[in-house]
């Protein structure tokens, strides 16, 4: 039998990749250090109440995601939130039933995605047949024919680096916005204004969105990401102490309700500071980078990523 397809990574990027390779008949396994799937499609509960804390939501602007999103929302999993937070512009934000997490097992639904399963390093084949070794957290090798790494490209150039394989210095220098995100459960409804999000450039929070508005959690539960400049600015202090000052900031958005838990999230590989101009990252044949920083920063760009690196091996 021949060798894998090894993916790196079980976000939308590597789901899309490994199920696109999989239909085509391809043999694929996807390698995916944390206990579920899904990456930045992440939520947390608190007792009852449902909180996404990485993407908050998404919008349709290519045919092909169009499509995805149809069989989606004929799943069940897939409503339409709004059409517009600040004010109505008549463009669909779309939102996942039981939370952005739940995309994930549903895309892993048939595929060999091997969870709790750390890559070490990649490297060139060392011998025999295979063209790539991907050298697991354990000392073990999965021999591949062909590689795609879909984490945040410091974190590819790492296991790269690792395995004596350097990446193309452009390629190698995209950085990564840090976002604090505060995640509040409360007693009664929050003074978010429907229908449940807001957006800013100018205020402390990127985006401020009600959970429970916005359908996914039955209690009132509020997800508050701190812009950029405050991220960075407070991202080595304590934890509690951030927590404290972000409360304190979400004052205006709680609307004189008790905080009934609060927790801190902090995501280290936010957002691309800069987007690469082609859908995927060719480090060497067979061997490809993928995610929102090849297509885009959005949910869609990283499904379109994933979605091109699996058509670049098929092609």
């Amino acid at each position: 039998m021949a060798n894998p397809t090894a993916i790196v990574g079980a976000g939308l990027a590597g789901l899309t990749a490994a199920r696109r390779l999989r239909d085509a008949g391809r043999h694929v396994v996807v390698l995916e250090a944390s206990a579920q799937p899904g990456g930045r499609l992440a939520t947390r509960h608190h007792g009852r109440a449902v909180l996404d804390h990485g993407a908050q939501f998404f919008t349709v602007r290519s045919e092909g995601f169009a499509a995805f999103v149809e069989r989606a929302t004929q799943a069940g999993l897939v409503m339409e939130w709004c059409r517009g937070f600040n004010e109505v512009d008549g463009y669909p934000r779309y939102a996942v039933r039981d939370g952005m997490a739940a995309l994930g097992p549903w895309l892993a639904d048939g595929l060999d995605v091997r969870l709790s399963c750390p890559v070490a390093a990649v490297r060139r084949g060392t011998g025999g047949s295979a063209r790539y070794e991907v050298v697991l957290g354990d000392g073990s090798l999965l021999s591949a024919d062909s590689v795609v790494l879909t984490p945040p490209v410091p974190l590819s150039h790492g296991l790269l680096r690792s395995g004596g394989i350097e990446l193309d210095p452009a390629l190698a220098a995209i950085g990564y916005h840090r976002v604090l995100a505060l995640l509040v459960s409360l007693d009664r409804p929050s003074a978010v204004a429907p229908p449940g999000g807001h957006q800013s450039e100018d205020g402390p929070f990127s985006f401020v969105g009600d959970n429970h508005q916005k359908g996914i959690s039955p209690e009132v539960a509020v997800t508050f990401h701190a812009n950029h400049g405050l991220s960075a600015r407070h991202w080595e202090d304590d934890d509690g102490d951030v927590t404290a000052m972000l409360l304190t900031l979400a004052e205006p958005w709680l609307g004189g309700a008790t905080v009934l838990s609060a927790e801190l999230v902090r995501w280290a590989h936010s957002g691309p500071l800069q987007a690469w101009p082609e859908p995927v990252g060719a480090v060497a044949d067979g061997l490809l980078l993928a995610g929102d920083a090849f297509a885009g920063p959005t949910v869609e760009g990283a499904y379109l990523s994933g979605w091109a690196a699996a058509g670049a091996l098929l092609g």
